[in-house]
């Protein structure tokens, strides 16, 4: 009884933290997103300017149908960006998980976690006491439906309580809290891309090449910010792993450099 006690209070404790991060965010990181909204209103007028040579060039050189293709690309990946940045602006990312949160059970990351996540991202890469674990309640469901799959949401990571992708696979912890960086780095556009790629190339999304592939992307200037969002993760991931067996992670170590510089 008293353990059922302690439970609920401590339930009841995550969710005024969560109510109250709302505020926090919208309050802490409201100069980072209006600067993220603003360079995507820059970007947009940068393209209006060069629109017409562009245009002109492109007739010159028959080439309007393979730029006409290009520019509806590159304005649906502003779209996208642009969404997400009004998203974020008016902190509904906080808004979001308060309400998942009250379906299921979150913990703070551990300081073994964090240590370990440091060690791969550096120690001062996110505000890991922002990061929540969540498991079980109604997300027990949505792993029986996705197969187990760990997936993370802005500072959620969310782990099933059986199968591969638990909390004590410490590689998938990298790997999802990868994806929690990345929200610091460039906001929730990261889950928009990360789910487009996933649909685009089913779970070819992960490959990288590995280790020889790094070498390779590497010797013809490749950086890590070239990778989609999931190879990025999984860079991490098969680091962490690597290191732990005490193999020769050399060919990620550059990779490494520039992901803990923030270069996304």
């Amino acid at each position: 009884m008293q353990a059922r006690i302690t439970a609920v209070f401590l339930w009841l404790g995550e969710r005024v933290r969560d109510f109250f991060m709302w505020p926090t965010n919208l309050v802490r990181d409201f100069p980072v997103r209006v600067g993220r909204l603003l360079m995507t209103l820059i970007r947009a007028v940068d393209g209006l300017l060069f629109v017409l040579p562009e245009f002109l060039d492109a007739v010159r050189h028959r080439e309007t149908g393979r730029w006409l293709r290009r520019k509806i690309g590159h304005f649906f990946d502003w779209l996208h960006q642009l969404l997400t940045q009004l998203f974020d602006l008016f902190g509904m990312p906080e808004l979001a998980e308060f309400l998942i949160h009250l379906t299921t059970k979150t913990t703070a990351l551990t300081g073994d976690e964090v240590a370990m996540i440091s060690s791969v991202l550096g120690p001062q890469a996110m505000r890991y006491g922002d990061v929540r674990v969540v498991e079980g309640g109604l997300f027990d469901l949505i792993f029986k439906l996705n197969g187990h799959l760990a997936f993370a949401t802005w500072h959620s990571i969310n782990l099933p309580r059986t199968g591969r992708h638990t909390r004590q696979d410490l590689p998938i912890v990298i790997h999802e809290l990868t994806h929690v960086y990345q929200y610091e780095r460039v906001g929730s556009r990261y889950l928009g891309e990360a789910i487009y790629m996933l649909i685009k190339t089913k779970r070819d999304c992960y490959n990288y090449g590995g280790r020889r592939g790094l070498v390779e992307a590497y010797a013809v200037g490749y950086h890590y910010a070239h990778y989609n969002r999931e190879q990025q993760a999984m860079i991490s991931q098969d680091y962490y792993t690597l290191r732990a067996r005490g193999s020769d992670v050399t060919a990620y170590e550059p990779f490494i450099a520039q992901l803990r510089s923030g270069a996304l």
